[in-house]
């Protein structure tokens, strides 16, 4: 049987004792291996180093001075830069989708709000920026859920700023208000109260309290004070004074139906609709009342047309049942039916321009165009110092190619002539100019349009076409892209990234 190897210090069955440098046992490379890995491994879960204070300050003062001239792209190209020096900090994906928002991008806005969120799960600024996104793409149930996550998130930020409708609080009252649960708003516009002095919730409260209590509604106007921002003075005198116009209807069913039509005509349609159907409870026969009901729901996307036809058997004789019936035709897409009730409104209101708009709208519809013009001819000679129906004709020429060369220049110009530092007025006739195939005055009123409004999109997205045709192509660039910054519809953002798009294809 073979001998067993010993060491040279006589150890049975281990090898020779391997040394490296300065005699120290050298470590086995398996054991070295782990070592690494280890170390690589503990260096993955560490956090980076932040970034030194001074490379992020000068980074934050550019996009936040880049978002003051609403140069919104160029500022989120360097809130995206900032979010990528500092991975823990929501700061800047909350900047990214305060812009979006400010430019109805709601999936963007979405976007950006949940990177926010999972940096910082009980941001109230980024719960409520999300919540708005929800509903403007119409997911009202998820939307509260999200208003109330951030009520409740222990987050100190503030209530985003905005309209008189602009703390959280108030926010979800409204939102309630606009589901049906107008129990449930005017609690949380108490509590909204019982924590501040808030001059957005006495007005929604004297809004939803005016058709049934004046008094009260007066009391919570009276909390208002000279003051509160703009928008809520005017506002609250608005309401003062439709309260006493109210009064002096004679009844209760009277007094809800003036207040419900004084809502239409700032098109708060929630509102609106609980005073009308108050006014048909108390009186069930008004077909005023039905009709402007009607008017309501459509607005609100509801039922509305055995409203509006109720209404119509009722007074046959009434020129604005049938208008209201013909808006209704027009927002469902049915031309031919709208063209119907618009030409009846005509008959039994000859005078009434609005209405000839609204038939032009409705003969476009069904490709008609020379009655459309017509119709919009009507308009005008109607009312000639009415800016609105000049534009609607240049608007038609515009959008139609239309005998633009000649008639949609010369409805420009007396659009011009009546308003002629109205920036949408020089706008349309430049882009009538170029249109007729006139750079030189297309240009001279688009300019003069930009100097008038500064942030007009449409004269921004006409400029650029104009600069494209010239082949001045960083003109045209830079004319997109703040048509783009700027435009909060999507009309003229979307026509001009699609430019841009173009122009850097054929330049690759």
């Amino acid at each position: 049987m073979p001998s067993k190897i010993q060491s040279p210090a006589g150890s049975p069955g281990t090898s020779p004792e391997r040394r490296g440098p300065g005699g120290l046992p050298e470590m086995p490379q398996r054991v070295v291996n782990r070592l690494l890995l280890l170390v690589l491994l503990g260096l993955l879960g560490m956090p980076p180093a932040p970034p030194p204070l001074g490379a992020i300050q000068p980074l934050w003062a550019e996009a936040s001075h880049l978002q003051r001239l609403k140069s919104y792209a160029a500022a989120v190209e360097v809130y995206e830069r900032i979010a990528g020096l500092t991975p823990q900090d929501p700061a800047p994906l909350l900047a990214i989708g305060d812009i979006y928002r400010a430019q109805h991008r709601w999936p963007l806005a979405e976007d950006a709000f949940n990177r926010a969120l999972v940096r910082a799960g009980d941001s109230t600024h980024a719960l409520a920026g999300l919540a708005t996104a929800r509903w403007e793409q119409g997911d009202r149930s998820r939307a509260i859920w999200l208003w109330e996550a951030a009520l409740a998130a222990p987050s100190t930020s503030p209530p985003e700023p905005g309209s008189y409708l602009s703390s959280l609080r108030v926010r979800l009252a409204l939102a309630y208000l606009d589901t049906d649960r107008p129990v449930d708003a005017e609690a949380m516009l108490q509590q909204e109260l019982a924590s501040a002095d808030n001059p957005a919730a006495h007005l929604l409260l004297a809004m939803m309290r005016a058709a049934e209590d004046t008094n009260s509604a007066r009391r919570e106007l009276a909390a208002i004070p000279d003051d509160a921002p703009p928008a809520q003075v005017d506002a609250r005198d608005y309401l003062l004074a439709a309260i006493e116009q109210a009064e002096a209807a004679g009844s209760a069913a009277g007094a809800a139906k003036s207040l419900g039509l004084a809502f239409v005509q700032i098109e708060e349609w929630q509102l609106a609709r609980l005073a009308l159907e108050r006014a048909l409870k108390l009186e069930p026969n008004d077909a005023q009342a039905m009709a402007f009901l009607g008017h309501t729901q459509a607005q609100l996307g509801r039922p509305a047309f055995s409203h509006l036809t109720t209404a119509i058997k009722a007074q046959p004789d009434w020129p604005l049942g049938h208008y209201l019936l013909g808006l209704y035709f027009l927002k469902q897409g049915v031309y031919a039916p709208a063209a119907e009730e618009l030409q009846a409104a005509l008959r039994l209101d000859p005078g009434n321009a609005q209405a000839q708009v609204d038939l032009a709208k409705a003969y476009v519809g069904l490709g008609d165009y020379t009655a459309a013009e017509e119709s919009l001819l009507a308009a005008v000679k109607a009312s000639p110092d009415e800016l609105a129906f000049h534009l609607a004709l240049v608007g038609f020429y515009a959008d139609h190619i239309f005998g633009a060369t000649e008639r949609g220049v010369a409805a420009a110009g007396t659009a011009v002539e009546l308003a002629p530092n109205n920036a949408q007025a020089r706008d349309m006739l430049g882009w009538m100019y170029f249109l007729a195939g006139d750079p030189a005055q297309a240009r001279s009123h688009l300019e003069h349009a930009l100097r008038l409004e500064p942030e007009l999109a449409s004269a921004h997205y006409h400029l650029g076409l104009l600069h494209k045709s010239m082949g001045a192509e960083e003109g045209a660039e830079s004319a997109f892209a703040r048509a783009v910054d700027l435009d909060t519809d999507g009309f003229y953002r979307d026509r001009a990234q699609t430019a841009l798009r173009e122009m850097r294809r054929d330049t690759q």
